[in-house]
């Protein structure tokens, strides 16, 4: 089954009723029942179940198929309900569902982080009109934080700049990424990543496509661009490795579904059309 989501445009709570459907949230990890967990691809995470729990946090999310949806974050776990990870979910979830789960994980650790106005410090509330929190003392209104982030793989000939990170928690080798600062372009900050990170110039970026990754808030931007100069040298501090990888020899590469795995894919693609 596909799902359509639709945000809604303002903040308000949404409503518990036996037509709400929710999902649930325990901190940062979503909280579901098991033949969820068991069998993400063949269950939706959200339901019309009520924990009967005090919720934390509440937000309208907008609608599933024209039903609505709404956020809520518990502070306990209820008997029988189970948590996954967000990145357990990326790996696990078809694309429609996980859009509507990053969007809440997003929006969850925004209200999370945004109580009091930082112009005057008297506390948020709530925007009817808006996808917003305002300060009812100065009218400051803070905006879910998007952090956007740049992302690209390196191609030398039939080779593709990988590298792994202390951070991965398996063997996998994926692209080099980094946020953009203010006043760079999107370009300007992947060739400066690259740089820093591997040692290498790069040339002819090629936007590619753009992925919404909560951990927390990022947009990242993918691109696919070619090497034009520079010995490979790493910094330690971001990587534990790095090389260049025949595409007929790639390593453990990231889940299908995210923007590193599609540039990839596509840069292998590229390859292969252009040699054959």
């Amino acid at each position: 089954m596909h799902y359509e989501f639709v945000y809604h445009p303002a903040m308000i709570s949404g409503e518990d009723s036996p037509q709400t459907l929710t999902l649930y949230f325990l901190g940062d990890k979503l909280l579901a029942q098991p033949e969820f967990i068991q069998q993400p691809l063949q269950h939706p995470p959200w339901t019309r179940d009520s924990l009967a729990l005090p919720g934390e946090r509440e937000l309208l999310l907008g609608t599933v198929n024209d039903v609505a949806l709404r956020m809520v974050e518990v502070a306990q776990q209820p008997e029988g309900w189970q948590t996954m990870s967000l990145r357990d979910c990326l790996q696990a979830t078809a694309d429609d569902v996980f859009k509507v789960i990053n969007a809440a994980a997003q929006l969850r650790y925004w209200l999370s982080t945004q109580n009091f106005c930082s112009r005057c410090g008297d506390k948020l509330q709530f925007t009817d009109n808006d996808r917003a929190l305002t300060c009812p003392a100065c009218g400051y209104r803070s905006y879910p934080k998007i952090s956007p982030c740049v992302i690209g793989v390196v191609r030398k000939g039939r080779t593709l700049l990988l590298a792994h990170s202390s951070h991965h928690r398996t063997a996998m080798y994926s692209c080099l990424a980094g946020f953009i600062e203010a006043g760079e372009s999107a370009e300007e900050a992947l060739a400066r990543e690259v740089e820093e990170e591997a040692g290498i110039q790069i040339k002819n970026a090629q936007y590619m496509v753009s992925q919404a990754w909560p951990f927390p808030h990022q947009l990242m931007l993918g691109y696919l661009c070619e090497y034009a100069g520079g010995e490979l040298v790493i910094d330690t501090n971001e990587l534990e490795t790095a090389d260049w990888f025949d595409i007929d020899q790639l390593p453990q590469l990231p889940a299908p579904q995210t923007v590193a795995r599609k540039l990839i894919d596509a840069a292998v693609a590229m390859i292969r059309s252009d040699i054959s």
